[in-house]
C-alpha cells in the first residue's frame, strides 16, 4: 500500500472514532440517554414498572377476556376502568368512548399523569385494549398495572379493529 492509502484510512479510522465519541458523550448528557444495548419493549417497561415501584414481580391470572358486547356495555355504563394502550397518535385518532390513553411505548409518563385516576379504580376493574386481537401492547401494559398491583385487569383482545369494524361509537382528541 502507498503512504498516501495508509495515511487516509488512519484519517478516516480517527474520523469514525471521534465521531462515535462524540455521540457516546451528547447521548450521556441528555435527560434520559437512550440505551447502548438493545432491550424489547416488554423489557423496557418491566424497567419503568419497576422504576414506579412494582408491588408484585409476577402477573397474577387476569381476569378474563371482554368481548365487543360486553366491552359496549363497560363504555356505555362506565363500569370499569378502560385504557387504551396504543401509541397517543391512534388513540387521539379515534378510541373507545371513555377510554383514557396508557400507551405501551409511553407507559411510566402517562402512568404517572392517571395515577390518581387509576388509585381509584385499584380494587375494580380495569380493561386494556390495543389496536386489534395480533397486537400484543394491551397484555404487556395489563401485565404491569398487575405488578403495580391492579388485580382486576381484563382484555378486550378484538381491539380497536373489532370495535372499528363493527361500526360503535368513538370519540377522537
Amino acid at each position: 500500500m502507498s503512504k498516501k492509502i495508509v495515511q487516509d484510512l488512519i484519517g478516516v479510522w480517527l474520523l469514525l472514532t471521534g465521531c462515535l465519541i462524540g455521540g457516546i458523550l451528547i447521548n450521556e448528557m441528555r435527560s434520559s440517554p437512550l440505551s447502548l444495548v438493545y432491550s424489547s419493549p416488554g423489557s423496557r417497561l418491566n424497567q419503568s414498572v419497576e422504576q414506579l415501584g412494582a408491588k408484585t414481580t409476577t402477573p397474577i391470572a387476569l381476569d378474563g377476556d371482554v368481548d365487543r358486547d360486553e366491552m359496549l356495555q363497560i363504555s356505555v355504563n362506565r363500569v370499569a376502568l378502560i385504557l387504551d394502550a396504543r401509541p397517543e397518535i391512534f388513540y387521539r385518532l379515534g378510541h373507545i368512548p371513555s377510554a383514557m390513553s396508557l400507551p405501551r411505548d409511553d407507559f411510566e409518563k402517562q402512568y404517572q399523569a392517571l395515577r390518581s385516576t387509576l388509585q381509584t379504580y385499584r380494587d375494580k376493574s380495569l380493561v386494556v385494549y390495543c389496536s386489534s386481537s395480533d397486537c400484543h401492547d394491551s397484555q404487556v401494559v395489563a401485565d404491569a398495572l398487575q405488578k403495580l398491583g391492579y388485580p382486576h385487569v381484563r382484555l378486550f383482545r378484538g381491539g380497536w379493529s373489532e370495535w372499528e369494524n363493527a361500526s360503535l361509537p368513538e370519540e377522537k382528541e
